[in-house]
C-alpha cells in the first residue's frame, strides 16, 4: 500500500476538474482518478445521449473562480439565450457557452495541463473499486498493472450518479442514508443535419412543449463557424418506434419542424435509438462522512432543468472556498468538508426540488410555468442567475404556496 496523503478526486468530470484546478491555484496538489480515457482521446459527444449543454449563471461563476472563461471562448459557442416556442426570446446578456460534455471536459483539461500540470496528477482508465472513508484509503485498478491502494487526507467523490464514494459512505457511516425517487421523464436524441442558417447557433431553440423539444448547437468537427445540431425529445413515457416511418409520423403529428431540419438518415437513426429514463432523484442525508465528501451528481442527482453541469461546477467552487478558509492540514480539510456539507446541501436539495416541478409533458407543470413566467414569478429564470442561491429561489417559491406546491 502506498502512503502519500493529500486529496484524491474520484471522477474527472466537470466538478472534479473544477475542484482540481481551484485547489491548484492555492498550491494544493490533487490526484484525479478517472475510469475513462483522457478527454482529448475520447469522442466529443455521444449521439445517443449528448444533448447541448449551456453554461451560464452558476457555471459562469465557477469558471470565473478558476479563470477559465478564455478557454471556453476558444472551444465552445457563445450562448445568448433561449428562443421559446411561439416566438418569444429569453436573452442571456452575460458570458455563457453551449457545447457538448466532451467540449467542457477538453476546455477544463486544457486549463489543468497548461497552467497546473505540476500540481494535478491524472490517472485515466483507472477504476476506483473501493474507498475506506475512515482511513482515506482508495483502491483503484489502473489500465495496466495490479490494483493499488493509496491513502489520502480527503477523498472527494465527483464520480456521478453511480458514485463509488457515495456507496462507501452509505455502507460505512452509521446514519448516512441515500433516498431515491423515480419520475416519468424520458429523453431520446435526434441530430438535426439540415439546419443551415435557419436557426441561430448562439441560442437554444425550443421547438415544442409536448413533446418537450429543445435544439442546440455544438461546434462542428471542422471548427470555426461550423456547427452540429442536436435536439432532445423529452417525453412522459418511454418512446419506441418499429420503423423510420413510425418516427416520421410521430414528428409529423407532434413537431413537424423537426422533419424540416433533419435528414432521412438521422431520422432512421432516431427511430433505432434508445429512449433513456432521466427522471431519477437522489438525496443524501449529508454530503460528507469520515474522510470523504461528495460533489455534483454524486451528491445529488435530479432530472434535467439546465442546471446539472452548472450546479456541479459550483459545488466544486463551494468546497474550494471552504478549504481556502479552513486551511490545508489534514484536520482542516475535514473541517472544510463538514462546513461545505452544511452549506451546499440546501443548494443541492433546492435544485432537486425545482427539477421535479418541471417534468416533460406534465400538463400542470407546463401550465404553472407559463403562468409564472407571465407574472414574473418563474423560479427557472431565477435559478439561472449566479447572484441568487438555489436555496433562495426555493424559499421564494415556497412562499407562493400552493402555486409551487
Amino acid at each position: 500500500m502506498s502512503e502519500i496523503g493529500g486529496i484524491a478526486i474520484v471522477g474527472g468530470g466537470p466538478s472534479g476538474l473544477v475542484l482540481a484546478i481551484a485547489l491548484a491555484r492555492r498550491g494544493i496538489r490533487t490526484t484525479v482518478f478517472e475510469r475513462d480515457v483522457r478527454p482529448e482521446a475520447a469522442p466529443r459527444f455521444n449521439p445517443d445521449r449528448s444533448y447541448t449543454i449551456d453554461i451560464s449563471g452558476h457555471g459562469l461563476r465557477a469558471l470565473r473562480h478558476i479563470d477559465a472563461c478564455s478557454h471556453f471562448d476558444e472551444r465552445m459557442i457563445r450562448f445568448k439565450g433561449l428562443k421559446l416556442p411561439g416566438g418569444a426570446t429569453s436573452e442571456w446578456t452575460l458570458p455563457g457557452w453551449t457545447g457538448s460534455r466532451g467540449d467542457i471536459l477538453r476546455a477544463l483539461r486544457a486549463v489543468a495541463t497548461e497552467r497546473h500540470a505540476e500540481l494535478i496528477q491524472f490517472h485515466f482508465e483507472s477504476r476506483v473499486t473501493a474507498v475506506d472513508v475512515a482511513t482515506g484509503r482508495v483502491t483503484y485498478a489502473p489500465a495496466s498493472g495490479a490494483p493499488t491502494t493509496t491513502s489520502f487526507d480527503l477523498v472527494v467523490g465527483a464520480d456521478g450518479t453511480g458514485s463509488v464514494v457515495r456507496n462507501a459512505l452509505r455502507d460505512q457511516i452509521p446514519g448516512f442514508t441515500v433516498v431515491t425517487a423515480s419520475y416519468p421523464n424520458y429523453c431520446t436524441m435526434i441530430e438535426l443535419d439540415r439546419v443551415g442558417d435557419r436557426m441561430d447557433r448562439n441560442y437554444l431553440h425550443g421547438l415544442s412543449i409536448r413533446p418537450f423539444c429543445v435544439a442546440g448547437a455544438i461546434k462542428g468537427d471542422e471548427g470555426g463557424d461550423t456547427s452540429r445540431w442536436f435536439c432532445a425529445v423529452g417525453t412522459r413515457v418511454e418512446q419506441t418506434f418499429d420503423s423510420t416511418g413510425a418516427a416520421r409520423d410521430y414528428f409529423r403529428d407532434r413537431v413537424p419542424r423537426v422533419l424540416e431540419l433533419t435528414s432521412e438518415e438521422k431520422l432512421e437513426a432516431f427511430a433505432k435509438r434508445t429512449c433513456y429514463h432521466i427522471g431519477q432523484t437522489l438525496t443524501c442525508s449529508a454530503l460528507h462522512g469520515g474522510k470523504a465528501v461528495l460533489l455534483g451528481d454524486a451528491a445529488a442527482a435530479f432530472p434535467p432543468i439546465g442546471q446539472g453541469v452548472n450546479a456541479a461546477m459550483e459545488s466544486a467552487m463551494a468546497l474550494d472556498l471552504r478549504i481556502g478558509e479552513a486551511g490545508r492540514s489534514p484536520q482542516a480539510l475535514l473541517d472544510a468538508a463538514k462546513t461545505y456539507s452544511t452549506q451546499w446541501k440546501p443548494e443541492a436539495d433546492a435544485v432537486s426540488w425545482m427539477a421535479v416541478r418541471s417534468l416533460f409533458e406534465n400538463r400542470l407543470h407546463m401550465l404553472r410555468a407559463s403562468i409564472t413566467a407571465k407574472l414574473g414569478l418563474s423560479i427557472f429564470e431565477d435559478a439561472k442567475s449566479a447572484e441568487i442561491p438555489y436555496a433562495t429561489v426555493r424559499r421564494k417559491a415556497e412562499r407562493l404556496w400552493p402555486l409551487w406546491a
